[in-house]
């Protein structure tokens, strides 16, 4: 297992529980808005007039352009980083010769079926003897093919899942040309690489997706990206497991119960 297989899998880990929205408001909330209208912040950083369609191969799409850029992910994903549609992605990795039937890997692209076609995809986050564990978008938490679902769940199925119509296998030796800026990751902390030997440090806009939208971080000192409630300048902030801050935090209590926080 390589080290980019693990960035595409913790990004992916990191949007479990969002819940697609009922209409283009609080997008990068991860449970604002909730409803059944297929509006997500994937497709606003994809292809925006997407919003609306059935997102799973978007999610697939936009974890790897987030992890490694759009040109090297358009390379793992064999051409399909803008595909889309489930039946056209899978058909990448057949045509590149990076198809597998069975024996799943982590850090590969799981394609499901109904009597028809093929109909939902994922990513694989892990494999044992019995299980394949996934992260999917537009589905539910039941461990069964539930495509067209209402946000980001991890699953598991067994290995002989009848649903499972195949794997598409990225070469993650392609991830190691990444140009610079990228992601790093380094004892067990995620740094954001602006050229060789230097790190971003303080504040940080970056773009996500294929989009002109970006997300803001923080970098400490030594160019460490902060999770959690931090201050910076005065001021506390709340900094999703993912480093992203979006200027509001949604939280429960022990009954369930919701209130917002704002900063500025």
């Amino acid at each position: 297992m390589s080290y980019d297989c693990l960035e595409v899998i913790r990004i992916a880990k990191a949007e479990e529980g969002y819940l697609e929205k009922l209409s283009l408001k609080n997008l990068d909330s991860k449970t604002a808005n909730a409803g059944a209208g297929n509006y997500t912040k994937y497709w606003r950083d994809l292809k925006p007039n997407m919003q609306g369609q059935p997102y799973c191969d978007g999610f697939v799409d936009w974890c790897f352009i987030k992890a490694y850029g759009e040109k090297v992910a358009d390379k793992l994903l064999c051409g399909g980083s803008r595909s889309y549609y489930t039946p056209t992605s899978a058909g990448f990795f057949k045509k590149a010769g990076r198809w597998h039937d069975k024996n799943p890997k982590q850090g590969d692209v799981i394609y499901f079926k109904n009597a028809t076609r093929i109909c939902h995809t994922g990513i694989v986050t892990d494999v044992d003897a019995r299980y394949v564990y996934t992260c999917e978008g537009n589905t539910s938490g039941a461990n069964a093919l539930i495509p067209n679902g209402g946000g980001v769940c991890c699953k598991k199925y067994p290995l002989t899942y009848a649903s499972i119509a195949g794997y598409g296998r990225p070469d993650y030796g392609v991830a190691s040309v990444q140009e610079y800026p990228k992601w790093v990751k380094s004892e067990g902390a995620w740094y954001y690489r602006v050229s060789e030997g230097k790190n971003a440090h303080g504040w940080m806009d970056i773009k996500e997706g294929a989009s002109e939208y970006k997300h803001r971080y923080y970098f400490d000192g030594k160019g460490k990206m902060v999770t959690g409630w931090r201050a910076v300048d005065g001021k506390m902030y709340y900094f999703q497991p993912d480093g992203s801050n979006i200027g509001q935090l949604y939280r429960s209590d022990e009954r369930g119960a919701q209130s917002i926080w704002f900063f500025t």
